[in-house]
């Protein structure tokens, strides 16, 4: 396992070439967990991924239902501004960012007096796990809990006080971003351990820490945070939330199999949470499993993009995380045989990722998948038929795309001169690229294709030298880490060990199936290949 990378943020907020906006900052993911560059609407490179989606001018702010938990009373007699600063909180915790900022800001506007309403405003305007904010976007927050502090004198409990304080560390104008996240995760956590019964505390703290610490050592305090509330609230979606995040950055994603079960069980409305128990499901194996949460997480966007006015640019791209669940349900569809799921998502990520003329390398890298599921499932003639896209990544996508439709259809000619039009290396092309990821992209494809003609070929020992070099490639930290799921569509190591087994050497096969299952578990040809081998077949 992995942790996240700091472009797994871009993924979850919008896609590839279309929208993406997972992480300012990279989070120790993927989503980056502190990820990347958030981007909420296409071709909008910088933007902090709060950017809020127009449903239609002057229309009020309304309670969303059915998206989470993890509210708790404060200090108002305002029935209705408490109900709100819930709300806040449980679209907050369940990435709805914009939502969640809407909600408290109504809050404040109910009970313009209430501190802890000028507290959550403040707390939703800041950073998440999956993107950073940087100092200039803190003043408002900053400005908001100075008021709260203001207000807070004889009207607020102890609690509500220390939140307010510890929320200023994160906003105060002095030091650099990090280190004000981590003087409030410190704090935080303090609070947590003085009131380990208020269970969403525990799951603030953990979120800050997560949020100042990115790595896979820094994710012990969060889960020892979260189990507790957990153990005595199993259906505390926030925690849930955060407990799948920090264990599949700790590398131990098995330990949130339960509650990723639970979460999908309770049906929400907000996609995000719905998407969430996919993260568990896809390294432990449940591919199908993680398909299908990310198909039901993109209907839910294809129903708020209707509430997008008729012109609005981008349409469903611009949900935010909308690509994110159409990506890593191409994932788990691509990775457990789903044709269906897989055309389902992938057909309409090609259509709208053809024409973009704008992109980064990243971006065109993970709108690939769109094209990687049309190369596995779609009629090679529609493959063929497929116009050229604008943009230099992906067009080498769609030449390896047209290559395995082509490798389908026995033409080894035509894999050949589909490898000859896929590109060594790409001038760089706009800003955003992460490390060596798209240019090994480039490689792993070109290796890929020529391992297909070596086999059509009958040239096993030779495939296996190609399947092998793609594998190294593909297992390298940089690309490992580069995305959530992984950014080429399936274990290639499992070609090396097919390729290994057709040159008679079933021992070497067998090894390299094994090493393919440590990789994805329960990899549905690694696995039988493994059986077949040991069975003697």
């Amino acid at each position: 396992m992995r942790a996240l990378t700091a472009f797994t943020s871009l993924l979850l907020a919008g896609a590839a070439c279309p929208a993406l906006a997972q992480d300012a900052k990279p989070v120790g993911l993927p989503d980056g967990s502190h990820s990347e560059t958030a981007v909420s609407a296409p071709n909008e490179e910088t933007a902090p991924g709060h950017k809020a989606m127009d449903h239609g001018a002057d229309k009020p702010t309304q309670l969303i239902a059915n998206v989470g938990n993890g509210g708790f009373p404060i200090s108002t007699d305002n029935t209705q501004a408490q109900a709100f600063f819930d709300n806040g909180i449980e679209l907050m915790m369940a990435f709805s960012h914009d939502e969640a900022t809407a909600a408290m800001a109504e809050a404040v506007r109910l009970a313009p007096e209430c501190a802890m309403c000028r507290w959550g405003h403040a707390l939703s305007m800041g950073p998440s796990l999956n993107y950073g904010r940087d100092a200039e976007e803190r003043k408002d927050a900053y400005a908001e809990v100075l008021e709260a502090r203001r207000l807070a004198k004889g009207t607020t409990t102890d609690q509500e006080s220390a939140l307010i304080e510890a929320l200023a560390l994160r906003y105060r104008p002095k030091g650099d971003v990090e280190a004000r996240d981590k003087a409030y995760a410190h704090k935080m956590a303090e609070l947590a351990a003085r009131w380990p019964e208020h269970d969403t505390l525990q799951v603030l703290a953990a979120d800050a820490l997560m949020v100042a610490s990115t790595d896979e050592s820094g994710m012990a305090e969060p889960i020892n945070l979260i189990e507790p509330v957990l153990a005595r609230n199993p259906d505390h979606t926030d925690a849930i939330h955060f407990y799948i995040h920090a264990t599949e950055i700790a590398g131990d994603p098995a330990k949130a199999v339960a509650a990723a079960d639970r979460l999908d069980a309770m049906r929400l409305q907000a996609s995000h949470l719905v998407h969430m128990p996919s993260h568990t499901w896809y390294w432990v194996g449940r591919y199908a499993d993680a398909a299908a949460a990310n198909k039901r997480a993109v209907m839910i966007g294809e129903h708020q993009a209707m509430l997008l006015p008729p012109d609005a640019e981008g349409g469903v791209w611009k949900i935010p995380y909308h690509a994110h669940n159409v990506i890593f349900g191409l994932g788990g569809a691509l990775m457990s045989g789903d044709s269906r799921t897989a055309l389902m998502l992938g057909r309409p990520l090609v259509e709208y990722s053809q024409d973009q003329e704008e992109g980064s390398p990243v971006r065109q890298l993970l709108s690939a998948a769109g094209y990687f599921a049309l190369g596995r499932f779609e009629d090679p003639k529609v493959v063929l038929a497929l116009p050229e896209p604008k943009l230099p990544y992906l067009a080498a996508a769609r030449h390896y795309a047209r290559g395995e439709a082509l490798a389908f259809l026995g033409d080894a000619d035509g894999v050949k001169a589909e490898i000859a039009a896929i590109p060594a290396s790409i001038e760089p092309q706009g800003e955003g690229s992460y490390k060596n990821a798209p240019e090994q992209m480039l490689s792993i494809t070109r290796a890929v294709l020529t391992g297909r003609v070596a086999m059509m070929e009958s040239r096993p020992r030779d495939a296996a030298a190609a399947f092998a070099e793609a594998a190294m490639i593909e297992e390298t930290d940089d690309f490992s880490r580069f995305s959530d799921p992984p950014a080429f569509w399936y274990p290639v190591r499992r070609d090396y060990a097919l390729a290994l087994k057709a040159a008679g050497d079933s021992e070497g096969a067998l090894r390299e199936a094994r090493k393919t299952l440590e990789v994805r578990p329960l990899d549905p040809v690694a696995s039988r290949l493994v059986e077949e081998i040991a069975t003697g077949g």
